[in-house]
């Protein structure tokens, strides 16, 4: 078969074939090879959005945020996904020299912008593309006449405020006003602190404390909130600049994605992982 084409095609012409086709298979090779997505989160526990601590990645029920990354993972076809875990510390190190190609939950700070990549628009982080929002504000009994500024708490005369979980974003907050903190494991217990009078304060994540009331409308008629939040914080999926670089077009597929995912099937993990 060769030699009838070769009498009726010059041999340039069978030459320029070969190398297309050629070229043509490198490309498709190329494209269908999955660039790697290698991303890391903390060790530490830190309800709802990773439920234990340890190196290992649970197979049931590992945290709101990992079950996000993992769909996120499936969903983009262009990159092979997969987790680890590490200290907050090391893992900003990492995604910092590319070890990492991504790393979550990341609030934003300006000091951080040249370690990683955040979800930008219009020169500025979009918070949009947030993971999550918490919204700290001061929770009271009915009968109390607690009140806050924003930032300083009346009428606890002294008590501890209550907080809940390891650590949250406004403890630090909270330690600059002098405020002693009384600790709980959860939300649910910290609500059970401020019902039972432990402490004539909580300050807690509302969308944590409404997640759990639509589970009990009783605490509705038990307890109120201030009207602004004492601290909101936004967290991210942190990507490495090396990673942006390479493919900056699939970078912005993995927030769209992950945004998109987070709509769909946020209320859902809510539930599940609200505590």
């Amino acid at each position: 078969m060769f030699h009838k084409l070769n009498r009726f095609l010059p041999v340039r012409s069978i030459s320029a074939l070969l190398l297309a086709a050629v070229t043509a298979g490198t490309t498709l090779s190329v494209q269908a090879a999955p660039l790697r997505f290698k991303v890391g989160y903390p060790v530490d526990a830190h309800p709802p959005y990773y439920m234990d601590s340890g190196t290992q990645i649970p197979a049931k029920d590992p945290g709101f945020a990992v079950e996000i990354l993992q769909a996120v993972g499936k969903q983009v076809k262009e990159v092979k996904f997969s987790l680890v875990r590490c200290q907050f510390d090391d893992c900003l190190q990492q995604i910092k020299t590319g070890k990492l190609d991504g790393l979550f939950n990341v609030p934003y700070r300006e000091k951080w912008l040249f370690t990683g990549k955040y979800p930008f628009s219009k020169a500025k982080v979009d918070p949009r593309q947030k993971i999550y929002r918490e919204e700290y504000f001061l929770y009271r009994v009915k009968d109390t006449q607690v009140a806050t500024n924003g930032r300083r708490i009346y009428g606890i005369r002294n008590q501890s405020v209550i907080v809940a979980g390891v650590h949250s974003a406004v403890d630090e907050q909270l330690k600059e006003e002098k405020y002693p903190l009384l600790r709980k494991a959860n939300t649910t217990e910290a609500l059970q602190a401020l019902l039972q009078r432990e402490s004539p304060a909580a300050v807690l994540v509302g969308n944590y404390v409404e997640t759990l009331a639509r589970k009990h409308p009783e605490l509705a008629e038990l307890i109120r909130r201030s009207h602004e939040p004492m601290m909101t914080e936004d967290y991210y999926l942190m990507l490495s600049r090396q990673f942006y670089a390479k493919k900056p077009w699939l970078a912005e597929i993995i927030w769209d994605k992950q945004t998109e995912f987070i709509q769909s099937n946020g209320p859902r993990l809510e539930e599940k992982y609200i505590q």
